[in-house]
């Protein structure tokens, strides 16, 4: 049975570490959440400080936090273990993606990019070679991007590099989309507040040789950061990496 922990113990974290509890599909050493008041979730043990090596002798550990703890563990993590971040934002620091590409092919660990809030990602990753446009459209209520507009806003329109560091907690999406596809700078990022909806929306235009897609999705939020579909997926990716989903998509 793989060892794994987690580095954040919010909705996804607890909603993957419940999955893995039922299923019995790993054994799980840690949570780290430096914001958790409980000494443990679920029976697992809390830790509001990493120890001293704290990920020897793990086989995964999953990031569901901030971009700052992907910042400061990534190459950490991919020295001792396969790494699943869900804050991908992160990598929009080529230096950062870079280093942490040289450590998991040095450690012979995997760099796993999991599709979070949208669907598709895989024949992105396939296609990018013919991939010649990309562009993302987001919309959420303003209280998902801590803002307090009262009516339809257009609040950024310029690339997924720029996008990712004026929301890093908003749009994982497009730092997810521009990793499989061509890039930070060539992908369009457009972030829209709307406070007439209650949902998160990501329409994905992509085009290339020989291929035209539209990729739209839309999950119920309610203010949140993440959409209702997000804990679902996470499980899913969590499952066919531990190799306990009844059915693998390759």
């Amino acid at each position: 049975m793989k060892k794994i922990a987690f580095l954040g113990g919010g909705k996804v974290g607890q909603a993957m570490l419940a999955h893995v509890l039922e299923k019995k599909s790993a054994e799980v050493a840690f949570v780290y959440d430096p914001f958790q008041k409980a000494d443990e979730l679920m029976g697992v043990p809390v830790c509001r400080e990493l120890p001293e090596n704290p990920f020897a002798g793990l086989d995964l550990v999953v990031e569901c936090a901030t971009a700052d703890v992907v910042k400061a563990c990534a190459v950490n993590v991919l020295k001792e273990a396969s790494f699943m971040p869900f804050s991908m934002t992160a990598f929009r620091d080529d230096e950062l993606l870079a280093a942490a590409r040289a450590q998991a092919a040095a450690s012979g660990h995997t760099l796993y990019l999991p599709h979070g809030a949208i669907l598709g990602l895989d024949g992105v990753f396939d296609g990018h070679a013919i991939i010649d446009e990309v562009s993302i459209e987001t919309i959420k209520n303003p209280k998902s991007l801590g803002r307090t507009d009262t009516e339809y806003t257009v609040v950024f329109d310029g690339t997924a590099r720029e996008a990712t560091a004026l929301y890093p907690r908003n749009v994982n999406v497009h730092a997810a989309l521009s990793l499989a596809g061509i890039g930070f700078d060539r992908t369009k990022s457009r972030i829209i507040s709307d406070p007439s909806v209650d949902t998160n929306e990501h329409v994905i235009r992509i085009k290339g040789e020989g291929i035209d897609w539209t990729i739209h999705v839309t999950a119920f939020a309610a203010g949140a950061v993440s959409g209702k579909y997000v804990p679902f997926s996470a499980c899913g990716s969590l499952d066919r990496i531990l190799g306990s989903g009844s059915v693998s998509f390759v």
